[in-house]
Order: C-alpha cells, then structure tokens, then sequence
C-alpha cells in the first residue's frame, strides 16, 4: 500500500476543528441575524490559500461532503485541494449548482442572479455567497433597514462591483429566494442576507 502525503498547503486546518467551527458558526449566526455589525471568527492555523483568516473559517465551518462549492478565477487550484481535503466537499464549475460560492476578487464577482436562488418552494435551496474584501466599515456607506436591524444600520464595504447597488436591490426584490452574502477581513465576518433592504450609496 502506497500512502500519499497531503498537499502542504491543505495540511492544517482549525487547532480544535470542534470547539473552532462552533465559535465560527456562532459568528456567522449573529450576523446574520444582525445584518450590519461585524462578528470574529475562529483563527485557522493554515489559511486555505488565496483566503483570508475569515474565510478560511467559514469555508471549515460551512463546508462538508453534501455542499458544492464553486470558486472564482482568483482562487482555483490549490484553494481547491485545500478544501477537498478539509472539508470533502466537492468543488463544482457550474455556478448554479453551488450551496457555498467563495469570491475573491469581487470587483469582477458575476451579477447575484449567476448564482442559485433556491424557489419558493424550497427557499433554502439557495446559494450563500462568501466574499474576500479589503474592509468593513459601520460609521458610513449604504443604509441598511429590516429584520435585525433597530431603525437603521450603515455598512461599507471595499471592494465591491459598481453594479453591485442594483444588484442586492434585486436580489431582495425576488424575496423568499435570492443569495445571502457574507464578508470577510481579516478575522471578521459581516453579512447582508436577503431580508435586508439596502439603499444609499456604498461611498456615503
């Protein structure tokens, strides 16, 4: 019997896996429920490569052999290695098919409705979108109202797609179905779901 080494970049992933993708699932409820407000995350010990801490995390947390996963330009190769072995979770090309797509260059991220948007049916069946970005801020940009949210919240995000305003408008239009989207810096995750209405300029 011949044994092969993991590849050196999938070879470690959370120090604790349980007590880590606890903590990080946690996270990523609250900002879900809280849309707007910035949560941390567990610390890998390896990122995955060309993610961040934060979304390494998530892709450990969320990610298993029933999710397909669908990776941008920015992150093919050994990015999916280091899933497959971590996680099982297969990686699809087709971006329809995918429960978890990972961006990690979002300036040139495909329109929303690119990715699964679940039916009225089955809601649930949509795809979560999980986006790599240089910084969340809370002082100022677009204007966040709805579920979770008491009165009004501001969130900034950098960088994102100009088309990006009329595309979260959309996505809350077609509600039940639509994409959530998480947003990941560092060790911190933010997250627009699809409940959220979203209005006013990214740059306010």
């Amino acid at each position: 019997m011949t044994l092969t080494a993991p590849p050196p970049s999938a070879a470690r992933g959370f120090a604790n896996p349980v007590l880590d993708a606890q903590a990080t699932f946690r996270s990523v409820l609250s900002a879900l429920a809280e849309p707007g407000t910035v949560h941390r995350v567990a610390i890998p010990v390896e990122c995955c490569p060309g993610f961040s801490s934060a979304m390494t995390a998530l892709a450990l947390t969320l990610a298993d052999f029933e999710t397909r996963l669908w990776l941008d330009a920015g992150s093919q190769g050994a990015a999916a290695a280091y899933l497959r072995f971590q996680t099982g979770a297969p990686v699809t090309a087709a971006v329809g098919e995918a429960t978890f797509a990972f961006i990690t260059q979002p300036p040139a991220m495909l329109p929303l409705s690119a990715f699964a948007q679940g039916s009225l049916d089955y809601p649930d069946s949509s795809c979560t979108i999980v986006v790599d970005v240089r910084a969340i801020a809370t002082t100022h940009g677009f204007r966040l109202t709805g579920p979770g949210i008491p009165g009004m919240r501001r969130l900034h995000i950098e960088p994102l797609p100009e088309t990006f305003a009329a595309d979260i408008a959309a996505n809350r239009a077609v509600f039940p179905m639509g994409v959530d989207l998480l947003f990941c810096r560092d060790t911190m995750v933010a997250a627009l779901p699809r409940t959220t209405f979203v209005t006013g300029s990214n740059g306010d």
